[in-house]
């Protein structure tokens, strides 16, 4: 009696895996053919100096910027959130024919003073994944955002506010639960100032992770981990790995288009 019941409970098993693998397969196989550029943009600056530690790399102006939304959405791009990338991703909406997302790391002041601007002037949707240590300080000459700065995007319904981490360190470096502890702590911090964030996201600082951080962070709520460089397709679309364009200072939009397709 013993081994039947095991058996009929072990020939079960194998039909819930086949369906789920089957369920898995069809969802990517339905999920249209639909490239999703992420932008990353990080500090603006109102006049570029000659010399840059960064190589320009971390920097933009306002001028640049918007020349960049006007660019895309005059090519027919539609800026969502992450939240309704989502909800396509789960099939409780669909995505337009070509889906944009724009984020900023780091939670400079001048996402607040010169960006959230041109986000409300042209109504569009964009994330900031802040360092929540970094919130109200000023750091080598470097202003970071405010809670009060934070809520006011939060609220417009614009802006999308996710973790970058406690601290910005190298996570990839320290003990696995370092990283899982962090990243709840500044999730809390968040939560403190802006009340209860559904959809969690994560950008590793530096892109520097793990494949058993991921595995963490993943099983402790975190939905969405950011980390690599290139251009996401809806199709096999992994929430776990997902990618963007660095935004060097006064790149162009014809030049983000560009090399949107000339990607893989």
């Amino acid at each position: 009696m013993k081994i039947k019941s095991f058996i009929i409970f072990f020939i079960i098993m194998i039909f819930l895996f086949i369906g789920t693998i089957t369920l898995k397969t069809h969802k990517k196989n339905t999920r249209p053919d639909v490239k999703i550029p992420i932008l990353l943009y990080h500090d603006f600056v109102k006049t570029v100096l000659e010399k840059d530690p960064d190589q320009f790399q971390y920097i933009n102006t306002p001028e640049s910027f918007e020349e960049n939304i006007r660019t895309l959405l005059d090519d027919g791009y539609t800026f969502i959130s992450f939240q309704e990338l989502n909800d396509a991703y789960n099939e409780h909406t669909k995505l337009p024919g070509k889906p944009f997302l724009l984020t900023m790391d780091d939670g400079y002041y001048s996402n607040y003073e010169y960006i959230f601007p041109i986000i409300k002037k042209y109504d569009i949707k964009a994330s900031i994944f802040v360092v929540t240590d970094y919130i109200g300080e000023t750091i080598d000459h470097k202003k970071y955002l405010s809670w009060n700065n934070c809520k006011e995007m939060y609220d417009s319904g614009n802006v999308e506010i996710f973790s970058h981490s406690k601290r910005h360190v190298f996570y990839n470096r320290l003990p696995v639960r370092t990283l899982r502890d962090d990243v709840k702590k500044s999730y809390q911090e968040i939560e403190k100032h802006l009340g209860k964030i559904d959809l969690k996201v994560f950008a590793y600082p530096y892109g520097a992770n793990t494949k058993t951080g991921r595995w963490v962070l993943k099983r402790n709520g975190i939905e969405m981990q950011v980390f690599d460089l290139g251009v996401n397709n809806f199709q096999d679309f992994n929430k776990q790995y997902i990618k963007r364009i660095n935004i060097p200072c006064e790149m162009t939009g014809k030049e983000i288009i560009e090399e949107i397709k000339n990607s893989n």
